[in-house]
């Protein structure tokens, strides 16, 4: 498995690497620091991607279990920073982000319902996202090839979707809750509590549709956000984006991106993706693959923060655990 995470890393990083000597290491790198202090401003506005996202998550759990709005946002920070910059297949954030909950109040088998509804939902409504992409692309482009292709793959992808949704009621997490309670009694790292209940709080959590609207609208908004993300990014950088254009370029490329989870950061994946449709609204391949780097450094400015952020939680809790006196023998 490591062996796999380390090949499909290399492979993105010599995809990345290749895209840009092919178009000139000078000339992208010219075109990712023309972006200048504006990288501060584009990391500052996806902390409000991140409430949206932190509302999303919230507005499903909020009838199962109360807490804070910051308390949600500092586990989605962590979450998203997790996935976006460790080798976890974009699924050891939610795990992660479950933790954080469980520890703090929720109880593993809450905390383990929300996030997994919580990505179903997300997953959702990047979807959507998506197709409001394809129909914008379809509309605008002279060209109908490209968005019928792209089309027919979430089209595709739509099955697996509905599958992964049907699949949870009929009880696979019930299978998953009896799998963690036998390991729970061996061995003690899950450290979050019972996790009996799993499968039925997912239900519960399914069966509040105003919740999962409301979700689903947050979740939406955010990945809408996105589309100022790269409107700014490519202000910054110099270059004039209507927001048709950047509404296209970032449903599609964050498709893309998405399609290529195995490789750790989609590394080379995303690269692709604002290539192949940046340079389609007059985008140079210089300026798409810096528009890419800026939002990678982007990543960096936030996401390293709060890998930090988590360690330093990880190791509060080691700590207090290890001053806790132990019970003595009957």
């Amino acid at each position: 498995m490591k062996l796999a995470v380390a090949f499909f890393a290399l492979l993105g990083l010599a995809v990345v690497t290749l895209l840009i000597g092919y178009f000139g290491f000078g000339t992208v790198g010219a075109a990712f620091l023309s972006a200048g202090w504006g990288m501060v401003v584009i990391a500052c506005y996806h902390v409000v991607s991140l409430g949206c996202a932190a509302m999303g998550w919230r507005s499903l759990m909020q009838r199962t279990w109360q807490a804070p709005f910051l308390l949600y946002l500092w586990a989605r920070w962590i979450r998203e920073s997790v996935n976006g910059l460790m080798p976890v297949g974009q699924v050891g954030g939610d795990i992660v982000g479950a933790r954080l909950l469980a520890i703090r109040g929720a109880g593993a088998a809450v905390a383990g319902a929300g996030a997994v509804v919580d990505k179903t939902v997300e997953v959702f409504s990047q979807f959507v996202f998506s197709l409001l992409g394809v129909a914008l692309l379809l509309y605008v482009s002279a060209e109908k090839s490209l968005g019928w292709s792209v089309a027919i793959g979430l089209l595709i992808f739509a099955p697996l979707l509905v599958g992964f949704v049907v699949a949870q009621r009929m009880g696979m997490f019930r299978l998953l809750e009896r799998f963690l309670l036998k390991l729970e009694g061996k061995s003690s790292w899950l450290s979050l509590g019972d996790v009996s209940g799993l499968h039925d709080t997912i239900l519960d959590l399914y069966g509040d549709r105003r919740a999962l609207a409301r979700s689903f609208f947050f979740h939406l908004l955010t990945w809408t956000l996105g589309i100022g993300e790269v409107w700014l990014t490519a202000y910054f950088m110099g270059f004039e984006l209507g927001f048709l254009e950047a509404a296209i370029i970032e449903s599609l490329a964050q498709a893309v991106r998405s399609a290529g989870f195995v490789i750790p950061g989609s590394l080379g994946v995303q690269e692709g993706g604002y290539l192949l449709f940046g340079t389609m609204f007059g985008l140079s391949p210089e300026v798409a693959l810096g528009l890419s780097l800026v939002r990678r450094v982007r990543q960096l400015l936030i996401g390293i923060p709060g890998l930090i952020a988590w360690q330093i939680s990880e190791g509060q809790r080691l700590v207090v655990a290890r001053r806790r006196p132990s019970t003595p023998p009957d």
